[in-house]
């Protein structure tokens, strides 16, 4: 019987490259999924060869991969990040995330109805078909409720290649709307 071999990595930041060069230096060669908190192109070269090859999910397009790069949202990313921080590295995933949840930010005042602290959070508690915020995946939504206030439930599950630098996805985009809540054990969900 052939046995599969394969681990989570539930990281952050520089845990995500110390596990990944931990089970390439000790010669494992697991199928190795990583926290979406890691999906970086800084993260992923810090991995060295252990990196290439991982699996992990992202709600955002990556600005590492060329075949994104005439995207009009992340040609918009590429203009204008460099005019307000000229060193940063905007083909990083992590500047991409900053630059999305900042446009994310924008959408919820512009649809504040008050720009106060209840109605700004009320707003954020009740997204409804948010498209288009930053590198958001094209075709995929946030949506929250007062019963789900998880976003990034439309995601893509992307694979490490390190020859070429940058991610490449898996398959088509996932939907879990709505269902973040009834995979996660209770004990984690605080109301």
């Amino acid at each position: 019987m052939k046995r599969f071999k394969a681990v989570v990595i539930g990281g952050t930041l520089l845990a995500c490259p110390n596990a990944m060069n931990a089970e390439h230096d000790a010669g494992w060669r697991p199928l190795t999924y990583m926290s979406g908190t890691c999906v970086s192109k800084l993260l992923f070269a810090a991995g060295g060869d252990g990196a290439d090859g991982v699996v992990t999910v992202t709600p955002l397009l990556d600005p590492a991969d060329p075949a994104n790069a005439s995207n009009p949202a992340m040609v918009l990313y590429k203009q204008q990040v460099p005019k307000f921080e000229p060193k940063a590295d905007t083909s990083d995933g992590i500047v991409a995330y900053g630059w999305s949840t900042a446009a994310l930010l924008q959408k919820i005042l512009e649809a504040s109805p008050k720009l106060d602290r209840v109605s700004v959070m009320e707003t954020a508690r009740t997204l409804k078909g948010v498209t288009g915020a930053g590198l958001q995946l094209p075709g995929s939504t946030f949506d929250t409720s007062k019963a789900d206030w998880f976003l990034g439930e439309t995601f893509q599950l992307v694979k490490y290649n390190k020859a070429a630098g940058h991610t490449e996805p898996i398959g088509t985009i996932t939907d879990l709307d709505g269902k973040t809540a009834s995979l996660s054990p209770a004990s984690l969900l605080k109301s």
